[in-house]
């Protein structure tokens, strides 16, 4: 080698070294904002980091969310060796991080594929690789348990491509304890070798290993870790209700075959997939792209939609297969022909980046997602606020922020009872899964009128809900009208600059000019309503101005009185805006009961038409706000 070609291969070298660094800074960045924003995209998230904690409390892979071993659904004891990144930094990011390096490791060992041929051309390959629309998908999904496989992916076939065989191994050995459907590229693997490489030392056990771990796994292991049957069988749900009636499906129905994988979205997977690689470059070493085959027709027979679409996380273990073809494709070709194979690579790979990538200044980029906004501030702000120690169930939405505890749940499953939970965290228009993000309403509504809840924290629609201890403090009210409509007590609470509400404890309200008071009262039914009544909160100024008011139905409309049966007892939430010109001085924080129809003012005991609930006083600024 000359010193010339040193020098080239040095520099190659410290390039493909700063375009994984600069891979692996990007997706951190991207995941991790995507965390903060409450965006994350992998609603396991939650299972696998909980799971992970818990491996070293004592707890392997023990999950509260299932309730289970998160090897009951897939057996990826792997999971496990990430358990120690933990202690480094108790952050769920670390395993993120975890994952963006796994994919940028991948890319480096395509890199050494190609590098005896060109150094050069092993770095642009590298380039195309890291800019493949297909795994800027992959990697934005924070934590799967098929994308850690990638690089053990690559270093089997890395080990049979350059004839390393205890390499090869290696790569297996650790493929096979990410997931059990990966067995099929391990008995691939074994196949090659059988008919390919004519090795049978090596080829017959490790296709017998392959076959052997997956069907154990489906048949034996799994459903035996559930006691019941393998749980993802569902995905192919079309073809059958167990496996060997889908097996004798797929067998017997060539046609039906040809047809599901082929649909249009199975066409677009494909597309999308062999785009970026010029559709025909895996297959100038279409020996090596058999090893992906299997796993890539089990994906096109999916019921799953997404599986079939080959979208998301599911195609993280035939990508390698598919960038060894291209890498084993320009070793064999003369070297005058890999730079125009690289030319075109990476041409058709910039094509498809600008069509389908997620990443910044790709195609189908989505700039929200990372972008903090004050609501998600304040979301922070109530994850803060919830103790260590406590049992809580949340949304989809919150619950990958708060899974490194002993007792976390998503709302509305919890395995220990509602009424063993400690905190609720729930908040209006985040994703709300299994609910639709609109239906969570409904939820939040119930648990704020239950009047054994307590309203720890509230801020711009994110409810931080205490069961049990004590109440906060309250006005004493007593006051019946009708002799079936008792009002008990009323809460009021300031927005402070953040917007969260502070629950006043003092009796006199002072307030400023365009100030929020949330005002909650406590109604008790002794008996049925005859009518329907509308509630009026309002805050009047010593000249009889009215400066704030709400008037709704009990309950935002949700509990009318027309409703009410003897016992109930509910708690009502009103809010009121202070008009943004108010003169300084004394006014009156009062509730008004009235006819909905006919306006007419209903009375309480002593023949009060209006209820005194606080006195205000208006100052000119914040300064001095009781809250």
């Amino acid at each position: 080698m000359t010193l010339e070609d040193s020098r080239i291969k040095l520099w190659s070298r410290w390039g493909a070294f700063a375009l994984a660094i600069i891979f692996t800074s990007v997706f951190l960045w991207l995941v991790s904002r995507q965390y903060l924003t409450f965006q994350v995209q992998a609603p396991d998230v939650d299972q696998f980091d909980q799971a992970i904690w818990n491996t070293l409390r004592g707890r392997f892979l023990f999950t509260t969310i299932t309730n289970n071993s998160i090897l009951e659904y897939h057996f990826s004891p792997y999971m496990a060796f990430l358990s120690p990144l933990l202690l480094v930094w108790e952050d769920v990011r670390i395993l993120f991080l975890a994952q963006i390096i796994s994919i940028a490791a991948t890319g480096l060992i395509f890199y050494k594929m190609v590098e005896e041929k060109s150094p050069i051309a092993a770095v642009l390959f590298l380039l195309a690789f890291y800019l493949n629309a297909s795994l800027h998908q992959i990697g934005l999904l924070e934590l799967r348990r098929v994308t850690l496989a990638m690089p053990f992916v690559a270093l089997a076939l890395y080990g049979l491509i350059k004839d390393k065989r205890w390499l090869m191994m290696a790569g297996i050995i650790l493929t096979l304890l990410v997931k059990e459907d990966l067995g099929l590229i391990v008995a691939a693997i074994g196949l090659y070798l059988l008919v390919i490489k004519r090795d049978w030392k090596w080829g017959l056990p490790i296709a017998i290993l392959g076959v052997a771990w997956s069907l154990s796994m489906v048949l034996w292991i799994i459903p035996a870790l559930r006691g019941g049957n393998y749980n993802q069988i569902g995905y192919f749900s079309e073809w059958g209700g167990t496996p060997g009636e889908i097996v004798k499906n797929i067998v017997t129905d060539p046609l039906q075959v040809l047809q599901v994988m082929f649909d249009e979205k199975g066409r677009d997977g494909l597309w999308r997939t062999f785009l970026p690689m010029a559709i025909i470059l895996p297959f100038l070493a279409a020996d090596l792209l058999m090893i992906g085959l299997p796993l890539l027709i089990l994906m096109l027979l999916s019921s799953e939609p997404e599986m079939h679409a080959l979208q998301r996380w599911y195609l993280a273990p035939v990508l390698p297969v598919l960038f060894a073809a291209v890498a084993v494709a320009i070793n064999r070709v003369p070297r005058r022909y890999v730079k125009w194979i690289i030319v075109l690579l990476l041409g058709m790979t910039i094509i498809s980046f600008f069509l389908y990538s997620p990443a910044p200044l790709g195609g189908q980029y989505q700039p929200h997602l990372y972008q903090i906004t004050e609501r998600q501030l304040r979301a922070w702000d109530v994850v803060n606020e919830i103790p260590e120690d406590a049992k809580v169930a949340s949304q989809v939405a919150f619950i990958a922020h708060l899974a490194q505890r002993e007792h976390i749940y998503l709302y509305p499953w919890f395995a220990i009872g509602k009424e063993n939970i400690d905190y609720f965290m729930l908040g209006r228009d985040f994703r709300a899964y299994p609910y639709k993000t609109e239906d969570i309403v409904w939820e939040i509504n119930n648990l704020v009128a239950d009047p054994d809840m307590v309203i720890e924290m509230e801020v711009d629609g994110i409810y931080l809900i205490r069961q049990g201890g004590p109440q906060l403090p309250a006005v004493t009210m007593q006051r019946l009208a009708e002799d079936s409509i008792l009002l008990d007590r009323a809460e009021i609470a300031v927005a402070d600059e953040k917007g969260i509400y502070r629950t006043l404890d003092k009796g006199l309200l002072t307030l400023s000019p365009g100030q929020e008071v949330r005002v909650t009262l406590y109604w008790e039914a002794l008996d049925r309503v005859n009518g329907e009544r509308t509630v009026s909160v309002r805050i009047e100024d010593s000249s009889g101005a009215l400066v704030a008011q709400h008037d709704m139905l009990p309950g935002d409309g949700s509990r009318p009185t027309s409703w009410w049966e003897p016992g109930w007892r509910f708690r009502d939430v009103y809010y009121l805006n202070v008009a943004p010109v108010v003169a300084p001085g004394p006014a009156s924080l009062d509730v008004v009961l009235y006819d909905s129809f006919t306006q007419e003012r209903i009375e309480f005991d002593g023949g009060d038409d209006i209820i005194h609930i606080l006195p205000v006083n208006f100052i000119a600024s914040q300064e001095g706000d009781e809250s």
